[in-house]
């Protein structure tokens, strides 16, 4: 046991500032997502992709917090998990928040194309596809590094991940539909959600 620390694990359920911390960062996630949410709905629009997202982030993460009670702790003193996902919450909410801000009106969650809407390869969109996707995992990477489990770890990110693969195979035939060449000109000089990797 680490001194200044108690033993709990995941720390971030006992009693102190990184609880705190915690709590108060997935609070601040939660209602600047919710208000994404009720702003950038389009009216009628039909996406079965934006339903398979909000089911795959409820389920990685109440599973997350239910494998926070099995004993398969990460590795290293108790706050190191705390400090660390805390810190990875904070970059996921960041990239998520640039990648909205940087599509500006065009963000929507449903997959929809505005009329006028032109490409945007700017900001992170220089080079990911797909950068609030990015945001959206890393977040809740951190949140099952803060939960230290294995298994949260696993279920927050491979559930959310099963659904934002299927948004994003639908997302893109509606923009390469839309945007045409310019949209197959963007996916050949850039990855989905990872530069270099995928």
């Amino acid at each position: 046991m680490t001194v200044g620390f108690p033993a709990v694990r995941p720390l971030v359920y006992a009693p102190g500032v990184l609880r705190d911390v915690f709590i108060a960062t997935l609070g601040i996630a939660a209602v600047a997502e919710l208000t994404l949410q009720v702003r950038t709905r389009s009216e009628g629009a039909r996406d079965p992709s934006y339903v398979w997202m909000l089911a795959g982030s409820f389920a990685g993460v109440t599973l997350a917090f239910a494998a926070a009670t099995v004993h398969d702790r990460l590795p290293g003193p108790p706050w190191l998990p705390a400090v660390a996902g805390i810190a990875v919450m904070w970059a996921g909410f960041g990239l998520r928040a640039w990648a909205v801000r940087t599509l500006g009106r065009f963000f929507r969650v449903e997959v929809t194309v505005d009329t006028d809407q032109t490409l945007v390869d700017t900001g992170p969109y220089a080079r990911v596809r797909h950068p609030s996707y990015t945001g959206l995992l890393v977040f809740y990477l951190g949140l099952g590094v803060c939960l230290d489990s294995y298994l949260s770890v696993a279920a927050a990110v491979l559930l959310p991940l099963a659904a934002v693969v299927n948004r994003i195979a639908h997302e893109e035939r509606t923009l390469r539909r839309e945007l045409g060449e310019a949209y197959e000109v963007y996916m050949s000089r850039t990855r989905r959600l990872a530069p270099g990797v995928w």
